[in-house]
Order: structure tokens, then C-alpha cells, then sequence
């Protein structure tokens, strides 16, 4: 959800700037299915599969595909750094706690019913942050929207990340036919 809303305000940023959406078309973007495979991977896994199996090959995999996307794309200016950043702390908080995200217990105030199933394993690929968690400062820490009715959570990787998406989408709105041939 934070990634689509940094898309658009990025997007919206450069249209306001004197981007045009004919940019979007011109932009050599290579291997965009990557990132769109690596969601189908993790969305699927928590549909079919029980809450923990197979996180950790699941976390693996669908990192690869993201890494390998940054890598194709690591000629273009700035976003590709931002992404790979991003993307570099949340799979370390996730690959050393097991597959599973670190979420902070203190976002869950007033959240009984989810914060039981965090702590019982029961939410695919995410955990309740506690004494053992490695890396928590990269885990979930953050909250979005109000604590009675959070929006969802955020960690620092997914802020990081954030901001190389807006880069991307602000410019492939600014991309001229000429641009095209560099890629």
C-alpha cells in the first residue's frame, strides 16, 4: 500500500513538473515482471500455505527476484540505490529472524486479536518482535495512520524503498523520446 502511494505522489510530482504519462511508455524498464513475480510468490505462499513453512525459502526467493530486478535496472540514476537499500534491510530483518518479519509489539496497542496471532505465529512471514529478534531497528517499527485503526506498518527498508519507487515513477514521467536510445 505505502509502495502504490509513493508510486503515484511520484508520478503525480513529475506530471506537475512537466513530465508527461507518454514517458511511462519510453522508459526502458527491464525485468518489470521480477517484482511483480516476487509479490505472487509471498502473496500465494500466505494463501496455500500454512502460517512459517517454508518463509525462509520463500524470503530467499522472492529477494532474489527483487535483487536481480535492481541489478538490471543499477544503470539508472538514483532509484536503483534507494531500492537497493530498501530492499537490502528488509531482507536482512527478515532472513535473520527465520523468514519472518519483526513487528513491534508497541504498534499493537489496542490491537489484541492480531497482536495474540503475531505472537502465536499465526500471521505468514511475520513475528512479534521480542528478545531474540536480530536486527529489530529494521523490523516494522512504524505505524501508518492512527493507533486505533492503523493503516498498516512500515519499516525503515520499506521507507528507504519508498523513495526509490517515487524517484522511478517521477522519472519515467520525465522521459523524452531522445533518452530512449541510451537505454
Amino acid at each position: 500500500m505505502i509502495l502504490l502511494i509513493c508510486a503515484i505522489l511520484g508520478g503525480l510530482i513529475g506530471l506537475m513538473t512537466g513530465g508527461s504519462l507518454r514517458g511511462i511508455g519510453l522508459y526502458a524498464l527491464r525485468g518489470i515482471l521480477l517484482p511483480v513475480a516476487a509479490y505472487l510468490i509471498k502473496a500465494g505462499a500466505a494463501m496455500l500455505l500454512p502460517p512459517q513453512t517454508a518463509a525462509l525459502e520463500v524470503c530467499l526467493v522472492q529477494y532474489i527476484l527483487l535483487f536481480v530486478f535492481i541489478f538490471l535496472n543499477y544503470q539508472r540514476p538514483l532509484w536503483p540505490l534507494f531500492a537497493f537499500l530498501g530492499t537490502l534491510m528488509n531482507f536482512l530483518a527478515i532472513a535473520l529472524n527465520g523468514g519472518c518479519m519483526p513487528v513491534s509489539a508497541s504498534l499493537y496497542s489496542g490491537a489484541g486479536e492480531r497482536l495474540s496471532q503475531l505472537a502465536n505465529g499465526q500471521v505468514y512471514a511475520y513475528c512479534l518482535a521480542n528478545e531474540t529478534t536480530r536486527l529489530p531497528m529494521f523490523g516494522d517499527i512504524i505505524r501508518l495512520g492512527h493507533a486505533a485503526s492503523p493503516l498498516g506498518f512500515a519499516s525503515i527498508g520499506d521507507l528507504v524503498l519508498c523513495v526509490g519507487v517515487g524517484i522511478l515513477c517521477w522519472q519515467m514521467t520525465r522521459v523524452e523520446r531522445k533518452e530512449v536510445a541510451i537505454a
